[in-house]
């Protein structure tokens, strides 16, 4: 047999994803023990703590939808693009993208805020999109974004998804350094200020101005520089930043910087949160930091402890039950998968 036929490789891989499918599938079976196992109860009597209610979403800001410039209080994407690998072609997954705004949900006895940021979703489709670079088109009948629009938004999803993933691996880093007292104060407000540069990248990347605000904490990110007239020509400018700042004034990135086409064919999947719309929220009732009344005291979010936070657009027993569906599929899938491929390696190796 020759080299490149030898099944070794590939059958150590499924082995693998058997293993990791049987792993995923005992986490989503806890899930769905956790969401079976607590009651549904009005939003007038949520406790601090894990919780299920239902109700309508009420959005106090809405925002326009990538694909379907539907209003919305939250929307959700996921984008995969068409690649080739070797004779075969496929569909590879290279992001989610999600935004919006904290919304209510609100039942017969209340309300409560909800921050959708960290959340998994059980949501209905609103619209999916195939859009290519080489064959950019106008939306049909006019409606939704254009083509070259969503390729415009390909770019943008995908810096926007570095920069979230490097923000929550960071907020981690200050989380474990904060409680270990290990973080030296200098050290921390540099790494604060970079925090708050990547959270900023967003909405730099929609209008393309940067605030001066965070031009002057990247500048004071670098300290003194050692050379006397790069100095002084950085003193000049954090001078006039300071001068400018009095005007709000923002600094305009290069027109077309963040408005590059994606090059390439991808698949865009869109789920939206709209407002009067029932929705099914499992998650961890804290206290809301800024409330906006006596009766604004809840915020509901994915917690440290309990990591089950769960947006669906389906009745509670039905929600309840596709994760519990899913959680036996991935296991008994995992283990036929690992068990498979375990019996063809021993027998490609003659060990039986």
């Amino acid at each position: 047999m020759s080299r490149n036929s030898d099944p070794t490789g590939a059958l150590l891989l499924g082995m693998g994803a058997g293993i990791y499918m049987f792993y995923k599938g005992f986490r989503t079976f806890r899930e769905y023990k956790v969401l079976e196992d607590t009651p549904r109860m009005p939003i007038r009597s949520v406790p601090m703590g894990f919780v299920h209610v239902s109700g309508k979403a009420q959005g106090v800001q809405l925002l326009a939808s990538p694909l379907t410039k539907t209003p919305c209080c939250f929307y959700r994407v996921e984008i995969d693009q068409w690649k080739t690998h070797d004779r075969s072609s496929r569909w590879d997954h290279i992001c989610t993208d999600a935004d919006g705004y904290r919304f209510y949900v609100q039942d017969d006895t209340g309300r409560v805020l909800v921050d959708a940021h960290a959340a998994e979703y059980d949501l209905t489709p609103t619209a999916e999109r195939v859009v290519s670079s080489a064959n950019a088109a106008p939306a049909q009948n006019g409606s939704g974004a254009t083509d070259s629009e969503l390729l415009e938004y390909v770019t943008y999803a995908q810096g926007h998804h570095m920069a979230d993933a490097m923000s929550h691996w960071l907020d981690n880093k200050l989380d474990r350094a904060r409680e270990g007292g290990s973080l030296d104060p200098d050290k921390q407000q540099k790494l604060e200020n970079f925090q708050a540069m990547l959270h900023a990248i967003p909405d730099i990347q929609k209008t393309g101005q940067v605030p001066l605000a965070l031009v002057a904490k990247a500048m004071a990110m670098r300290g003194p520089a050692a050379n006397p007239e790069k100095e002084a020509r950085r003193q000049l400018m954090l001078s006039q930043i300071e001068q400018a700042q009095s005007t709000q004034t923002s600094v305009a990135l290069p027109t077309g910087m963040f408005h590059q086409q994606a090059s390439g064919r991808f698949r865009l999947r869109e789920y939206v949160v709209v407002p009067d719309r029932e929705y099914f929220v499992s998650g961890t009732c804290v206290e809301n930091p800024s409330p906006q009344d006596s009766h604004d005291r809840n915020l509901i979010v994915k917690g440290k402890t309990e990591p089950t936070f769960l947006i669906s657009g389906q009745a509670g027993q039905q929600a309840t039950g596709k994760v519990g569906r899913s959680s036996f599929k991935l296991i008994f899938g995992g283990a036929a998968l690992t068990l498979v491929c375990l019996a063809l390696l021993l027998l490609h190796l003659k060990m039986f």
